[in-house]
């Protein structure tokens, strides 16, 4: 059986209190942390999200104007709801390269035990991207909301020809969110579009940095007693998104026998009962 790779000595992550290092990283930080200052708010709205069954159903069922304007102005601010999720994928997709930047220097070692607090935010987006699509995933209403919104958007925009009000989502911007929505977990698939297309000449800076950071967070969680849920929970969602990018990455995958992740330790350590929520 193939040996795996060592766990980094003389290197942890620490997310009690990472300390900022130097004026460039302080910007890039601050950037992240306004980037990530609404997804607590859109988590919410996303595990309050209960869709528009009923008055769309009354609209195919019986339609007329009153049932199909019902439907509509439901509909209308559900879609708003979704907007505001796709503009904050977009906001991630802005800021990611320039975390990768940080994490992943040509030193991997380097990068991140200069860069820990950095680090931290982007176990905080991992945290966040895991936690939404897996809400998203059970949630059939976004979708079926979403595809009535484009069947009758064009019909109901010339229809109210007294509104002043201009659409938030039009056609072309709710084609876009249609890609978007499409996937099971369209914040990860954000993630993964931009890092495959980040800097392909960059492509074993990227694998190296990403399998320390997996590694570390393995570390950690080795060592973890449990008693900081929080904590715990970023370290897991950390060693797996950096997993999954590693997987798509590697030309071999990250799974295969030679993988600079100690993938079966991690596997080992995501197969534990854990009670974070």
């Amino acid at each position: 059986m193939p040996k795996e790779p060592p766990l980094p000595t003389g290197l942890d992550l620490d997310f009690d209190s990472p300390e900022i290092q130097g004026e460039e990283e302080r910007k890039i930080y601050e950037l992240v942390a306004e980037a990530l200052h609404d997804s607590p708010t859109h988590l919410e709205i996303l595990h309050q999200y209960t869709g528009c069954e009923e008055p769309i159903r009354k609209a195919l069922n019986d339609p007329g104007p009153k049932s199909e304007s019902a439907a509509w102005k439901s509909v209308s601010k559900a879609v708003e709801k979704l907007y505001g999720f796709f503009r904050f994928s977009l906001d991630l997709e802005k800021i990611w390269p320039q975390i990768l930047v940080c994490v992943c220097e040509d030193d991997s070692t380097r990068g991140i035990s200069t860069h820990l607090a950095i680090t931290k935010q982007l176990a905080e987006i991992f945290d966040f991207v895991f936690h939404f699509d897996e809400t998203k995933m059970v949630n059939p209403a976004i979708q079926n909301d979403f595809s009535y919104y484009r069947r009758v958007l064009s019909r109901m925009k010339n229809a109210d020809k007294d509104k002043k009000a201009k659409i938030l989502v039009d056609e072309e911007l709710a084609n876009k969110m249609s890609f978007f929505f499409a996937y099971p977990t369209p914040m990860m698939k954000v993630l993964i579009d931009a890092t495959t297309e980040f800097d392909k000449n960059q492509k074993g800076r990227l694998i190296e940095g990403l399998s320390l950071t997996a590694n570390l967070c393995l570390k950690a969680l080795q060592n973890d007693d449990g008693s900081n849920e929080r904590k715990t929970m970023l370290f897991l969602c950390a060693m797996t998104g950096c997993i999954i990018l590693v997987d798509h990455l590697h030309d071999d995958g990250a799974f295969h026998k030679k993988s600079p992740i100690r993938i079966r330790n991690c596997i080992a350590i995501l197969k534990k009962p854990y009670s974070t929520n």
